[in-house]
């Protein structure tokens, strides 16, 4: 089965239509079975209501008070994924065309543990300001040089694991909530070390007004990527040593 996690905060001014028109779009794109689970992050404006009020068929509102929706959304994998699900997420704000669903859910079948949606990859198309489009190829590089991973895109929330590789990252990463945005970026860099199959597939992408990751709020985020690469090669030394 498909578990489709859609992570939400603050979202009132679209959630409905949004939700609508995903619901649609993956009754029409998806030829396997389904669930939905909206995963809000404790929302303080109407958000909450009105996922209340929504009956859709194959949908499940949950409701989370953690300390951010990044932490919160790993847990609900792990809590509502079984072994043979493919685990897959995506922004509530319809950043990322959904018409690359079927190619991302096809390459999982043929054997890829890890398939995400890249903005950079050949046949992609972007619109984004110019410093957002700066700053995130910079970020990216940057993983690129001081990790060593060779994905083009770690940010796009367009993202699809097999439950069983999901749930291994997800061990070994514990809680930490000094990691913020960086937490799917991170899994893409475990996932490489371990050495689970890992396809980007190009995606189409328009820039959405909570697109964009500020420094000032993440700042935490930066001293544990610059840490977490000597933690990770003591954990895969010991890795070594154990097997």
């Amino acid at each position: 089965m498909i578990k489709l996690f859609i992570p939400v905060y603050n979202e009132e001014r679209f959630i409905r239509p949004n939700l609508q028109y995903m619901v649609r779009r993956f009754s029409k794109l998806l030829k396997d079975d389904y669930k939905i689970y909206v995963v809000n992050d404790g929302s303080i404006d109407r958000t909450t209501q009105i996922l209340d009020s929504l009956t859709i068929d194959n949908l499940t509102h949950l409701n989370c008070n953690g300390p951010t929706v990044r932490e919160n959304l790993a847990q609900m994998f792990v809590k509502h994924g079984r072994r043979g699900d493919l685990i897959f997420f995506m922004d509530a704000d319809l950043s990322t065309d959904m018409k690359s669903l079927p190619e991302v859910i096809q390459q999982a079948k043929n054997g890829y543990d890890i398939v995400i949606g890249s903005r950079y990859q050949k046949g992609a198309t972007l619109s984004r300001t110019p410093y957002r489009f700066i700053v995130s190829r910079i970020f990216n590089l940057f993983l690129n040089l001081y990790f060593g991973s060779t994905i083009k895109d770690h940010e796009c929330g367009f993202k699809l694991f097999k439950y069983e590789v999901i749930k291994d990252l997800i061990d070994d990463m514990g809680w930490n909530l000094e990691r913020r945005a960086f937490w799917d970026s991170e899994m893409l860099i475990r996932a490489q070390s371990k050495g689970y199959r890992i396809k980007e597939v190009p995606v189409s992408w328009v820039e959405g007004p909570k697109s964009y990751i500020s420094i000032k709020k993440e700042k935490s985020m930066i001293f544990y990527i610059l840490n977490l690469k000597f933690r990770l090669l003591k954990e895969n030394n010991l890795r070594r040593k154990t097997k």
